[in-house]
């Protein structure tokens, strides 16, 4: 299933193909080229710019919401439920 088969229009995955220390570029599915600009706070971040760089050199797509140019904290995928403890016997 592709992201644009969700009810989420303006989120879109997208590919890296450039890091820069204040923004990225980025593919969509589409095709359509996107420079993302990056916060004061991920700029300074070393361990964000080295996570991008990581996702860059992997080829891994990533949801960005194409109308404001944002990336996510998150990604698309829920967040897991909580472990049900095991029934004592």
């Amino acid at each position: 299933m592709k992201l644009t088969d969700t009810n989420q229009p303006n989120i879109v995955a997208a590919r890296i193909t450039r890091v820069g220390r204040k923004s990225i570029l980025v593919v969509t599915e589409k095709g359509r080229l996107l420079r993302i600009p990056l916060t004061k706070e991920y700029q300074q971040d070393q361990l964000m710019q080295a996570s991008l760089k990581d996702i860059l050199k992997a080829g891994i797509w990533i949801p960005v919401n194409e109308k404001l140019k944002k990336l996510f904290s998150y990604d698309w995928l829920t967040s897991p439920s909580l472990a049900v403890a095991p029934a004592k016997n």
